[in-house]
């Protein structure tokens, strides 16, 4: 069985996969657009190896900021890796929607809006929570992320890579290399990963409730992890 653990940044998606995937002995499968990346970690909250509790872990740490990689070589190694496990179940986890749509349908990339038939059966779990939870909880996880070494880190990737794509696309890093360059003050540059950050949790559920028509959404205000796993495995008795 195919499990989709969707929603915006911040919600939890991580720490469902793990409890689902030991509860289902399943692999987790990567559908986040930058943690793919080898070099960012800290600012796309990419799971720590002793996190995933002996899990298997897929498409996490594949490629080089350096490399090329978009949705479409996302869809070809994420079929591989779905007819490979086959037999396995298999926990999708991320928060990059195209992505997600990509791997599932029969997505045609140069005609978007012919794309709408599923290529394998899933089941789609969406995570949200009341607004301004979910805001607070952005705007401290990105405090957290500053006190893990993310300005350490984000000046390595300045170093580095301050004019590659893939890093400039990533928030966190993008709005840092600003206050690298003199350009605005740290203090204005984490409010405004914290604000960039909220937005794009706004995208993602547009995103979501406009591509995808069977997502069972759950308010992790309301219902606790464990539970939402025994309705799921209630579901499919």
């Amino acid at each position: 069985m195919i499990y989709v653990i969707c929603g915006p940044t911040g919600v939890g998606k991580t720490k469902l996969s793990i409890l689902l995937a030991k509860k289902k002995n399943a692999i987790v499968l990567n559908a986040d657009s930058m943690q793919v990346y080898k070099e960012l970690n800290i600012a796309t909250a990419k799971i720590k190896k002793n996190e995933m509790e002996g899990v298997p872990h897929y498409l996490f740490d594949i490629v080089s900021v350096k490399d090329e990689f978009n949705a479409y070589i996302y869809q070809k190694m994420g079929r591989e890796i779905l007819k490979n496990f086959k037999d396995r179940n298999i926990i999708i986890v991320g928060g990059t929607g195209l992505y997600i749509k990509a791997l599932l349908y029969d997505y045609d990339f140069k005609n978007n809006d012919k794309n709408n038939n599923k290529l394998y059966n899933f089941v789609i779990i969406g995570l949200t929570r009341d607004r301004t939870n979910l805001y607070t909880t952005i705007n401290n996880r990105v405090d957290e992320m500053i006190a893990s070494g993310l300005i350490d880190e984000a000046k390595s990737l300045y170093k580095n890579f301050k004019d590659n794509r893939a890093v400039n696309a990533a928030i966190g890093y993008k709005e840092l290399f600003s206050y690298f360059k003199g350009d605005i003050p740290l203090e204005e540059a984490i409010s405004l990963i914290k604000k960039n950050s909220r937005h794009y949790a706004k995208r993602q559920y547009t995103f979501f409730n406009n591509q995808f028509d069977n997502i069972n959404w759950y308010n992790v205000d309301e219902v606790s992890f464990p539970s939402i796993i025994d309705e799921i495995c209630k579901r499919e008795v």
